[in-house]
């Protein structure tokens, strides 16, 4: 499926701005190659058939996007990579996406259908449980054009659910709309044959991790919801006390 412009751009900044094109070029190299040092990215792109090496971008331009990016929240130094600079050794910091990097790559459709390899080259991207398991189980249930729609149909409800746009959230917010992102998701246009999804479930960990996720949205939702009421409680109240009763009519 392929996700509305519009949504897009309003609620990911990066992909609408200047220099949304090398953004979204510098996203699909580090989701799928993993983390990388800038030369090496720099050379993926040069030898990449792609309009941003067409135009023939120079390595400060690429540098420039880079340290933009992990302004902004999308990549994230991982290590560093010993090099050799004439006769010299030093080292050079490692770029990988974070997990606001990685949503923002699901609006590539290369990204989205390759998204378990995706999590897997990228170990930054930690879950409070072992990765390898349900990978394994999902890689045997969904194919790639399956879970490309089911990325995409989640990242759809996931941009409708986040109230501003997502450069806005802090890094441990990410996650708070993961749920309700699930209530937002259009139906993914691909046809699915019927799955057997209790195998996830069987793993303890991804169980465990639902559940207290779920937990968490509940106790996120009713502290809204109660917050809500008070606000209402107190306009009501405040309303009432600037009405004065009319005791009667005086006519002169």
């Amino acid at each position: 499926m392929h996700i509305e412009k519009e949504l897009v751009e309003s609620k990911i900044r990066i992909l609408r701005d200047k220099g949304a094109k090398n953004n979204s070029q510098i996203l699909k190299i580090l989701s799928l190659k993993g983390p990388l040092i800038k030369y090496d990215l720099f050379k993926e792109l040069k030898s990449s058939k792609t309009k941003m090496s067409e135009k023939n971008v120079g390595y400060p331009t690429v540098s420039r996007r880079v340290d933009a990016l992990v302004n902004k929240g999308y990549l994230q130094v991982v290590g560093k990579r010993v090099i050799i600079v004439g006769k010299r050794e030093g080292e050079s910091s490692k770029y990988g996406i974070s997990w606001k990097g990685f949503l923002a790559g699901l609006t590539i459709d290369s990204v989205a259908e390759d998204v378990l390899n995706v999590l897997e080259l990228n170990s930054q991207l930690e879950l409070p449980f072992p990765k390898e398991e349900p990978i394994r189980v999902t890689r045997a249930i969904f194919s790639n054009k399956e879970m490309q729609s089911i990325a995409q149909a989640l990242l759809t409800g996931y941009l409708k659910a986040i109230p501003k746009d997502l450069e806005s959230l802090k890094p441990e917010q990410v996650p708070m709309y993961l749920f309700p992102a699930l209530t937002e998701a259009p139906q993914p246009t691909q046809s699915f044959e019927k799955k057997d999804m209790s195998k996830l479930l069987q793993i303890p960990e991804v169980f465990d991790f639902i559940s207290g996720s779920l937990n968490k949205t509940e106790n996120m939702l009713e502290n809204s919801l109660t917050a809500i009421r008070d606000l209402k409680k107190g306009l009501t109240t405040a309303s009432k006390a600037n009405i004065q009763p009319v005791t009667g009519i005086e006519i002169e």
